[in-house]
Order: structure tokens, then C-alpha cells, then sequence
């Protein structure tokens, strides 16, 4: 017999000797060995895909503590003082995305992003014209309570105002956007999340860039009456 088939053949972790593997197949040797180290490899690239099945599983489990994400939207009116014009009434839509669908006690809920889209009253479109503003940019700040099965935790939400052009006349949208930190729940309980008053800080500007006789203001927005401010509501274990 060729020295050839005095070879051992290790496939897998099982070694035979070619000489048997001869007798056994005495007729297309070559062929049972390719087809031999061919299962070595489809073994080892299925192991591998195994594994990487078993690290995904991982990556996906490793935030069990809190359930997956979930988004809600409210709309208030608020009562905001302005320059020049007094006090006007202003609609609010709030849209705020990342909210945990269950949590643990102990273990952080990530942070939600905002989105707070402000409807500027045309009497606010009057003023701003007044002194010749052409745009309006600025920050806010949104108050909101975490009700913890009883315990109160206020959350702020820290937004930017983007940068928008005043209209000759007529109402606008200016829209805020941002979002809170992540917080750590100490109850378990059911947790409801309601929407409170908040600040805007503005700076209107001219066509040229600089800013208007109002300089830099701030206005303080408070609810009105009777309105349901509960934006969610999620279970903590």
C-alpha cells in the first residue's frame, strides 16, 4: 500500500488510521477522506455560529431589569407671560420617546428624549414684530413628577429651543428638544409620570443676527386648570 495511506487523519477530535478507513472504503478512498474533513468543517462553522447565537443572547438579556421602550404624547395649555403683550395662552404638544415599559427597583431607567412642540399665540407674533425680530431661538426647562408608588421624585427636562423664523402675522410653531437623565427607582409599585410647569429662556433676533430691544427673556408657563397632565404609567418590581 502507498505510504500515503499509513497517514493518521485527525477529523474533530476522532483519529483513525487510513489503513481502516481502506477497508472500510475500499473503493473511493480519496473522496471518503475530502468528504471526512468537509463534516470537520461544517461542524466547526456551525459551533461558531453557535457561539455567536449564544453572545447575542447575551447582548440582548443584558438590560433585563427594565422593559423594553415605549413612547406617549400629551397636549396642555399653558398660561406664559410675554414682553410688551401681557400674559397669553399657549398650546403644548409633548412627545417623549424611551419610556421604560417595566423597571426594577434598584436598577436605572435610561433617560427619555423630548420633543415639545409650542404653538406661539399671534398676539406673541405681534409683539416680536414690534421691535423687529426676524427669528427666535433659546432653552427651556420642563418640570415633570415620577409618582414611585407614593414617593414624589421631580425630573427635569433640560431642552434647546431651535433657532425659528418669526412670521409677519399669525401663529407659529417653535419646537424644543432634549431629555432627562436616567434615574434609579427605590419602590416597587406602580409609577405614574405627570407633567408639570415649565421655563423658556428666548432670545429673539433681527435679520442681521443681532438681538432685538427685548434682549434675552424669560417666561414662566404655568398649567391652566383642569386638565389631565398623567403622561405614563409603568409597573416597578
Amino acid at each position: 500500500m502507498p505510504d500515503r495511506f499509513a497517514e493518521t487523519y485527525i477529523t474533530d477530535g476522532y483519529t483513525s488510521d487510513a489503513a481502516a478507513v481502506a477497508t472500510i472504503f475500499p473503493h473511493n478512498l480519496d473522496e471518503e477522506i475530502r468528504m471526512l474533513k468537509l463534516n470537520a468543517a461544517s461542524r466547526r462553522v456551525l459551533g461558531g455560529f453557535a457561539t455567536a447565537a449564544a453572545v447575542a443572547g447575551t447582548i440582548l438579556t443584558a438590560g433585563a431589569g427594565v422593559g423594553q421602550a415605549a413612547t406617549a404624547s400629551l397636549t396642555l395649555v399653558y398660561n406664559c407671560p410675554f414682553p410688551l403683550i401681557g400674559a397669553q395662552d399657549m398650546s403644548v404638544k409633548i412627545d417623549v420617546a424611551n419610556l421604560p415599559a417595566s423597571a426594577t427597583v434598584g436598577t436605572p431607567i435610561p433617560g427619555t428624549t423630548v420633543i415639545a412642540t409650542a404653538t406661539v399665540p399671534a398676539a406673541a407674533t405681534l409683539g416680536l414684530a414690534l421691535v423687529g425680530a426676524k427669528t427666535v431661538e433659546g432653552t427651556a426647562k420642563a418640570q415633570t413628577t415620577v409618582n414611585n408608588a407614593g414617593t414624589a421624585v421631580p425630573v427635569t427636562a433640560n431642552l434647546n429651543v431651535a433657532k425659528t423664523n418669526v412670521p409677519g402675522s399669525g401663529a407659529f410653531n417653535t419646537i424644543a428638544s432634549g431629555g432627562t437623565a436616567p434615574l434609579t427607582l427605590t419602590k416597587a409599585g406602580r409609577t405614574t409620570i405627570t407633567v408639570g410647569n415649565f421655563s423658556t429662556t428666548l432670545t429673539p433676533r433681527k435679520a442681521d443676527g443681532s438681538t432685538t430691544g427685548l434682549g434675552t427673556f424669560t417666561s414662566n408657563c404655568t398649567l391652566k386648570a383642569n386638565q389631565v397632565t398623567k403622561l405614563y404609567e409603568f409597573t416597578v418590581s
